[in-house]
């Protein structure tokens, strides 16, 4: 800090001396526990002074827009990621440079001038939504994709027809650790996902911090509703294990935890 500069005045965290847990018979405090709930008013507005005094520091660096002007400088440049083939087409991902995330694209050959098939940029005004997983079925009929907001793990699952690039009335909800796994005849996938949250209508999944339990393997039969999906394994005597499902190259599924 120089010369003549008044200090940072950090909001006070209050203490919260009553919080005290008993492991194996020693007691221990937990008193910044409060700090845990993202939707209580106290906690939002520890946060808010806190941005303030971060903002406070950031609106008078000198360095701030040399900064930023050598990080743009160094994202800026083309960047493409390794394609793939499902059926008689290709697949890839590019970012021009300062696109928050990158595009997926589809092209009939090698020699084709790829198209977009999916563009997250679209998906929201700030870049908040995000393309977390995908999966091509093997005929390259369709593209099964989960989309993230401001940065949760939740997904929500939609399934587009590549050809016509429409989106399909499948939506899925509640995914989460996730892969998606075609069945080869294309009829539907298998996906992971927990129980809906009790308190799924208030929820701000932004900032949700809850532990999530038994985690569930299903599969969707495509034009059909995620209440009709098949439950094919849950090990509730494991309620933290984490499920993972993904088809061999023969089509048979092979399953872990």
């Amino acid at each position: 800090m120089g010369v003549g500069c008044e200090p940072l005045r950090y909001p006070v965290a209050r203490r919260d001396d009553y919080v005290v847990d008993n492991y194996h018979g020693v007691p221990i405090s937990d008193p910044y526990r409060w700090l845990e709930d993202p939707d209580s008013k106290e906690v939002k507005e520890f946060v808010e002074k806190q941005m303030k005094v971060t903002e406070s520091v950031l609106s008078n660096c000198d360095y701030r827009e040399k900064l930023h002007a050598c990080m743009t400088k160094s994202f800026d440049y083309p960047r493409y990621g390794c394609p793939f083939q499902r059926g008689n087409k290709y697949f890839y991902f590019h970012n021009p440079g300062l696109c928050p995330h990158r595009v997926l694209y589809i092209q009939d050959s090698l020699d084709d001038e790829g198209e977009v098939l999916l563009d997250p940029n679209q998906l929201s005004e700030d870049g908040t939504v995000a393309l977390r997983v995908y999966e091509v079925s093997h005929d390259a009929k369709y593209l099964a994709y989960g989309l993230s907001s401001s940065g949760s793990d939740w997904l929500t699952l939609q399934v587009m027809r590549v050809a016509n690039m429409t989106i399909e009335p499948d939506k899925l909800s509640w995914l989460k650790f996730t892969s998606i796994s075609w069945t080869h005849d294309t009829k539907g996938f298998f996906y992971c996902r927990f129980p809906t949250p009790k308190n799924s209508e208030n929820m701000d999944a932004g900032t949700e911090v809850n532990v999530n339990h038994n985690h569930q393997l299903y599969y969707h039969l495509l034009g059909t509703k995620q209440s009709e999906d098949i439950l094919c394994w849950e090990d509730l005597e494991n309620p933290t294990h984490i499920l993972e499902a993904r088809l061999s190259d023969d089509g048979k599924v092979r399953a872990h935890e």
